[in-house]
C-alpha cells in the first residue's frame, strides 16, 4: 500500500505541476505575444516607413532638380516670353529634346502664360509645338494652373488626371519667369500606376503605405478611390487621413504625430488610433522637400509580423513529452532497485563524455528513486540548453549575413545617388552656351576629385557683353557639391538684383546673398561655407573688360611677359567681410587665365611640393602661341606628369579665353 501511495502522490504532483506550468506558461505567453505584437509592429511600422521614404526621395529629388533646371533654363524663359519667335523656339525646342531623354518617365509638360497653350510629350507622345489644348478660365479643371501662378512657392505636386490626354500622373509643376516676371509653366510627371506600385506595396498583409500632404489630405494610396486629386485648392472632402479615423481622440493624436514628426530628429512617429472599428498603428515621417509625410498604416488585428506557426507543433510536442514523462515516471515508481548506483555512476560519466540523452530508470520510491529522477531532469534541462544555444547561435548568425545584406543594398543606393548627383551638378555648368557664343575663344579644364565636386564655372550673356568666372567652395565630394548649388543660386540672384556689368558689385552681392542663405549660428566653427570667385565683365562693343576676385587672381600674357592681377584677400562668407574692386583691363592683344587652387597647390615632383605660381607661370610662357584648346591638353598633360603616382588633392577648374577688338 505504502508503495502504491507513493507513486500515486508522486504522479498526482508532477501532473499537478505540470498543468500549472502548463497554465502559467501558457497566459506569460499570451501576453507576452500580445505585447510583442504591437512591439513588432512598431519596428516594422518604422523600419518600413523609413525604407519607403527612402524609395521616393531619390527619384523624386533627382526629377526635382531636373524640372527646376530645366524651367531655369534661358531658351525656355526667353521662348515662353515670346512664343512666335522661331529663332527662340528652335533653341527652346534642341533643349527640351534633351531635357526629355533624362527625366524619369520620359514625359514633359510646358505652358506658355501668353496663349495658354498646353504641350505635352511622353513614350506615346512624341515631341510636338502643336499643342495639346488650351488652358480656359471657364474650364474648372484647369484651376490648377491658375492657382499655380498666384502661388509664391516656386513649384508644386500635383495629382490628377488629365482629362485631355487620358494620363494620371503626379505631376510637379515648376513657375517660369523671365526676368521676375511670370511667363508659364513647366515640369514633367510620373506615372500614377507604377508610382503606386512601386510605393504602396506591401510584402506583409495589414500593412498599408500611403502619403498625405500637410493638411492631411491624401497624395498616393494603393486604393485610388482614397486619393486627392486635383485639390490645390485644399479642399480634400472624404480623401482626406482624417476621414479614415474613427473619433475625434484618433483625429487629435493624430494632428500632434503629423506636428512632432515635422520637428523630431529621430524621423518616425508612430500613434495607435481607431480605424473601421479595430486598434491600428499609424507611423509619420516628414517628407521636407515636398512638404508631405510617409504614413504606414498597420492592422494590429490582421498584421502577422510573429511566426506564429511554430507555437501549435510546439505546444504539441510540450503536450506530448508531458505524457510521456508521466508513463515514464508511474512505470519508474513500479519498478525495484536494480544497481541504481552502477546505473547512476554510468550515466554521469556519459553526461562527462558529452552524451545527454540519459534516462534512468526509476524502480523504487525511496531516495535511491528520487535521485534517479533528479538526475533524469538534469539531463534534461543540459541538453534542452544546449540545444537552445545552438538554435541562438544559427539565428545570430542569420541575423547578421541579413545586416550584412543590408549594408550592401545600402552602399549601392548611396553610390546611384551620388552618381544622379553628379548628372545634376553637370547639367549647371554652361558647357553648350559657352560653346555656342564663345566657340574657340575660351578653353576649359574641369576635374573634380570626386564624383562631385566644389568647384564649377559660370556663364551669363546679355545684349551688351557676358559675364565669365569660376568658383571654388570650400570641400569637396558631397558637401562641396551641395555648396555649388547654393552659390550657383546665390549667383543667379545677385545678378537678377546688379546685373553683370560691375563684378565688384556682383561679389558684394553674392556674399550677402550666401550670407543670408547660411544660418551664422549652425555653421559657426563647425562647417566651411566660404568660396573663391573670380568675375571677369566682358562687353560686346568695348575693348576694355572688368574683372573682381575673391581670393582667384587673373592671368594675363601677350606672348612675350606674364601678368598677374591680384585679387580681394577675402573669399565670400568668410568671417570678416571683404573689400572687392574691379579692374579695368584691354580685351585685345591678351590671353587671360583664371584657375582655382586646385591646380596650384597640387602635390607632386620629387619633394612633393605643390605645383605653385612660378611653374604655372611659365607653362603658360611656354605655350602661349597655341590655340587656347591646344593649350588645355597641355596644362593637362603637364599636371599629371607632375602628378606622377600621387592622389588629386582638390577640385581642379582652369579657364582661359582670347578675344580679337
Amino acid at each position: 500500500m505504502a508503495r502504491w501511495g507513493l507513486r500515486g502522490k508522486s504522479l498526482f504532483a508532477l501532473a499537478v505541476t505540470c498543468i500549472l506550468a502548463l497554465f502559467f506558461t501558457a497566459f506569460i505567453g499570451w501576453l507576452l505575444l500580445k505585447e510583442g505584437k504591437v512591439y513588432s509592429a512598431k519596428n516594422y511600422a518604422k523600419s518600413f516607413t523609413e525604407l519607403n521614404y527612402q524609395k521616393i526621395l531619390t527619384p523624386i529629388s533627382r526629377e526635382l532638380a531636373l524640372a527646376e533646371r530645366f524651367a531655369d533654363t534661358s531658351t525656355v524663359r526667353e521662348w515662353m516670353q515670346d512664343p512666335t519667335n522661331a529663332e527662340k523656339q528652335a533653341a527652346f525646342v534642341e533643349d527640351a529634346k534633351g531635357f526629355l531623354s533624362v527625366f524619369q518617365d520620359h514625359s514633359m509638360f510646358f505652358i506658355t502664360d501668353t496663349t495658354k497653350d498646353y504641350y505635352f510629350a511622353d513614350v506615346n507622345n512624341p515631341f510636338s509645338m502643336t499643342p495639346k489644348y488650351r488652358i480656359s478660365y471657364a474650364n474648372p479643371r484647369d484651376d490648377w494652373y491658375f492657382h499655380s501662378r498666384q502661388q509664391l512657392a516656386p513649384f508644386n505636386i500635383n495629382v490628377d488626371e488629365d482629362e485631355h490626354l487620358k494620363v494620371t500622373k503626379i505631376w510637379v509643376n515648376y513657375i517660369v519667369k523671365n526676368n521676375g516676371v511670370f511667363v508659364g509653366l513647366a515640369g514633367t510627371g510620373f506615372d500614377l500606376t507604377h508610382f503606386l506600385d512601386r510605393f504602396t506595396s506591401a510584402p506583409i498583409a495589414g500593412v498599408h503605405p500611403f502619403i498625405i500632404n500637410a493638411n492631411g489630405g491624401i497624395e498616393a494610396h494603393k486604393d485610388k478611390d482614397l486619393i486627392a486629386f486635383d485639390t490645390l485648392d485644399g479642399n480634400y472632402g472624404t480623401r482626406s487621413i482624417f476621414a479614415l479615423l474613427d473619433d475625434v481622440e484618433s483625429k487629435q493624436k493624430v494632428q500632434q504625430a503629423m506636428k512632432q514628426a515635422r520637428t523630431e530628429d529621430s524621423g518616425v512617429v508612430s500613434v495607435l488610433v481607431e480605424q473601421q472599428g479595430t486598434q491600428q498603428l499609424m507611423s509619420f515621417m516628414y517628407f521636407p522637400l515636398l512638404d508631405w509625410y510617409v504614413v504606414t498604416n498597420v492592422d494590429l488585428h490582421n498584421v502577422n509580423l510573429l511566426n506564429t506557426n511554430i507555437l501549435l507543433p510546439t505546444a504539441a510536442v510540450f503536450v506530448l513529452l508531458l505524457v510521456i514523462l508521466l508513463a515514464v515516471f508511474g512505470f519508474a515508481v513500479e519498478r525495484l532497485v536494480i544497481s541504481p548506483i552502477r546505473q547512476l555512476q554510468t550515466s554521469a560519466k556519459a553526461m562527462e563524455a558529452g552524451s545527454y540523452d540519459v534516462n534512468l530508470p526509476v524502480t523504487s520510491d525511496d531516495e535511491i528513486g528520487e535521485l534517479s529522477q533528479t538526475f533524469n531532469n538534469m539531463a534534461a534541462q543540459v541538453r534542452n540548453h544546449t540545444q537552445q544555444l545552438e538554435r541562438e547561435v544559427a539565428e545570430r548568425t542569420s541575423e547578421l549575413q541579413a545586416t550584412h545584406q543590408e549594408m550592401l543594398d545600402a552602399h549601392r543606393e548611396i553610390g546611384a545617388s551620388i552618381d544622379y548627383a553628379s548628372l545634376i551638378q553637370k547639367a549647371i555648368l554652361p558647357d553648350r552656351e559657352m560653346k555656342h557664343f564663345l566657340g574657340e575663344h575660351h578653353s576649359i579644364v574641369w576635374r573634380p576629385r570626386d564624383v562631385v565636386g566644389g568647384d564649377f564655372y559660370v556663364f551669363q550673356r546679355a545684349e551688351h557683353g557676358c559675364l565669365l568666372g569660376i568658383v571654388d567652395c570650400a570641400g569637396h565630394g558631397v558637401p562641396g557639391a551641395l555648396m555649388t548649388m547654393l552659390m550657383r543660386a546665390a549667383i543667379d540672384h545677385a545678378t537678377t538684383e546688379v546685373g553683370i556689368q560691375d563684378p565688384a558689385a556682383l561679389l558684394h552681392s553674392i556674399d550677402h546673398t550666401l550670407r543670408s542663405m547660411l544660418n551664422e549660428d549652425a555653421t559657426a566653427d563647425r562647417v566651411a561655407t566660404n568660396a573663391d570667385v573670380g568675375l571677369v565683365y566682358i562687353p560686346e562693343e568695348n575693348d576694355i573688360m572688368r574683372f573682381a576676385g575673391a581670393k582667384i587672381g587673373l592671368y594675363a600674357s601677350n606672348g612675350s611677359e606674364i601678368v598677374k592681377h591680384k585679387p580681394s584677400r577675402r573669399a565670400l562668407g568668410d568671417k570678416r567681410l571683404g573689400v572687392y574692386e574691379n579692374i579695368e583691363l584691354p580685351v585685345s592683344g591678351w590671353t587671360y587665365y583664371m584657375t582655382t587652387d586646385g591646380f596650384l597647390d597640387q602635390a607632386g615632383g620629387e619633394k612633393k611640393f605643390g605645383f605653385g605660381n612660378r611653374r604655372f607661370e611659365s607653362l603658360i610662357q611656354r605655350h602661349a602661341e597655341l590655340t587656347l584648346s591646344e593649350q588645355a591638353s597641355a596644362f593637362v598633360e603637364a599636371l599629371n606628369t607632375y602628378m606622377g603616382d600621387q592622389p588629386q588633392r582638390d577640385d581642379i577648374t582652369l579657364m582661359s579665353f582670347r578675344f580679337d577688338q
